[in-house]
């Protein structure tokens, strides 16, 4: 029997189609050093990026510190990678995955948990506003990824079904399983495809450029 085909496809944002990962990794690095004097090496918070806010202080510093000065932790975060957003760019094929979606009428909704403006900076530099069927943002659920809730927001504005998630990182594809979707990854991010794959990704590309390539026999997969 065939597998019934993908009508939506959930976009990750961060490290997916903008080139933001490394920039966060550095937004906390030194939100706890201003937060909460700790020195945290960058390798270790990069790992944790992909993770929502509300999670990531605990995971990469433990639950005394997100006890005693997380949520400082995270508005310092906010404030310095304010500082550094104007630095971010398209990865390759950002929008032109979009597009190469959009032809084949799929519905295409973002599944980001940034803040408000920080979307807008991105579909500003993306010019894809008018080519997506809808978004969400960390306004839009009260837990985030891996936790599924963003995935199911995202999954009611998409309005139509079956669905696949595009991701970059572990916790795109362990909150893609939690509601048993698909999941594909991109190396954009900086996570390995092994790890990908083990997290979950059925298929795995370099980049939204290779994918947009590929997409056919991704949607296949």
């Amino acid at each position: 029997m065939d597998a019934t085909p993908i009508r939506a496809v959930l976009l990750d944002v961060d490290g997916t189609l903008v080139d933001t990962n490394y920039l966060h990794a550095i937004a906390w690095q030194r939100a706890f050093r201003a937060a909460a004097g700790l020195e945290l090496p960058a390798a270790r918070l990069h790992r944790a990026v992909g993770m929502g806010g509300d999670k990531y202080v605990a995971h990469v510093a433990g639950e005394e510190v997100e006890s005693a000065c997380g949520d400082a932790i995270r508005d310092a975060h906010t404030e310095r990678y304010g500082e550094l957003i104007d630095e971010a760019r398209v990865l390759p094929g950002g929008r032109e995955l979009i597009e190469a979606l959009k032809r084949r009428d799929l519905t295409v909704v973002l599944a980001s948990s940034g803040k408000a403006e920080e979307l807008d900076r991105y579909l500003e530099l993306l010019d894809a506003s008018d080519l997506l069927d809808g978004w969400t943002t960390s306004a839009d659920v009260e837990e985030t990824k891996p936790a599924p809730e963003l995935l199911e927001v995202a999954l009611e504005r998409a309005g139509r079904g079956p669905a696949l998630l595009v991701g970059d990182s572990v916790w795109d594809c362990h909150a893609a399983a939690r509601i048993d979707i698909p999941a594909i990854g991109l190396l954009s991010g900086g996570f390995a495809a092994d790890e990908l794959r083990d997290a979950g990704a059925a298929f795995v590309c370099d980049d939204a450029a290779e994918l947009a390539v590929r997409l056919d026999e991704a949607l296949a997969r």
